[in-house]
């Protein structure tokens, strides 16, 4: 049954009247209420006709931030972020979750789910190099990750290679010479592909070899990381003295996995994460990772987007990659 103006209004909890203004655009609307009735009208997929193409023309204010899912603490510390940068640029932020469905990432680049947003970021994991064939021309669009697409989206990237690559020499700087990859994933997305790369060009590099059964699959979080470590570690299996976990989650799981086996990290297994999310800074010992800028990656993203809205020039380039730090902690010295 279609979305009427009646189940705007009522999910708004304003007037069918003001439901109208809004969507004509009539300027004495206050900007509170305009909000409920746009975040309304998005909620429920009601799109008007001929007025659609004057809230377009018009611009609501509004963008879509599109991430996963909010398990994984670096896009919610990156949600808050845009946020921030976004009401700077006068723009109120949506926020999506796809659950990582491919078919929902690739509606939001078509465009189909965001008839009331001028725009939209997303963090896609499942788009393939060729699905910028399915972007909607006209709809401002940032990506956020790894992907490149081709024909090009906007993108804003972390140089995942380059990190892994530093974390691994970091490690064999220490001396450690058994550095297991935790989240193992060489057919998987291009994240974790991107990591790996850097992790075997690291060993490659000092002189080591990838050791089959230190290249170990986990799911990407806490429990995946707890698991497998405690699995490595109750099958007799050769033991690593590093391990670089492919995100802070599976560090965070592998390291109560350690202790729960009474495995002293750092004395016996220096630990090594990605993301810097705020849980590392407060674990016990304290998580050595890789801490992207965030701060940054959100900032050009909305730049990014605010010059799509807009028209305006930038003199950003399309595609960029944003610095990182290794953030030396407690499970590595």
């Amino acid at each position: 049954m279609a979305v009427s103006m009646h189940d705007v209004a009522r999910a708004a909890g304003v007037s069918q009247r003001t439901v109208s203004n809004v969507v004509n655009n009539y300027e004495f609307v206050r900007p509170e209420t305009r909000r409920r009735v746009l975040e309304a009208m998005a909620a429920l997929g009601y799109v008007p006709n001929a007025a659609a193409r004057s809230l377009r023309a018009a611009r609501t204010g509004l963008i879509a931030l599109v991430v996963p899912d909010f398990r994984a603490r670096f896009f919610a510390d990156l949600a808050g972020v845009v946020v921030r940068e976004a009401e700077a640029h006068g723009y109120t932020v949506l926020i999506e979750l796809t659950g990582s469905e491919r078919e929902r990432e690739l509606k939001v680049l078509g465009g189909g789910r965001n008839q009331l947003t001028d725009g939209a970021i997303m963090a896609a994991l499942t788009l393939k190099p060729d699905d910028g064939l399915h972007r909607r021309p006209d709809y401002p669009m940032v990506l956020v990750g790894d992907q490149v697409l081709d024909p090009p989206v906007h993108h804003v990237g972390t140089p995942n290679r380059q990190a892994a690559l530093a974390v691994v020499r970091y490690l064999t700087g220490l001396g450690r010479r058994r550095l297991m990859l935790l989240g193992y994933a060489p057919e998987g997305k291009v994240t974790a592909r991107q990591r790996t790369q850097g992790f075997l060009e690291g060993l490659a590099e000092a002189g080591l070899s990838a050791h089959e059964e230190l290249l170990v699959h986990a799911d990407w979080t806490r429990p995946g990381g707890q698991q497998a470590i405690e699995q490595h570690l109750d099958a007799g299996l050769p033991m690593p003295d590093a391990i670089f976990a492919m995100n802070d989650s599976l560090a965070l799981g592998a390291l109560r996995g350690l202790r729960s086996r009474g495995i002293r990290v750092p004395r016996e297994i220096a630990l090594v994460g990605f993301d810097d999310a705020e849980e590392a800074r407060y674990s016990t010992p304290s998580l050595t990772t890789v801490s992207p800028d965030v701060n940054a990656l959100a900032r050009t993203a909305v730049a990014m987007l605010h010059e799509q809205i807009t028209g305006k020039a930038s003199g950003l380039e399309p595609y960029i990659l944003v610095d990182f730090e290794l953030k030396v902690r407690e499970s590595s010295q």
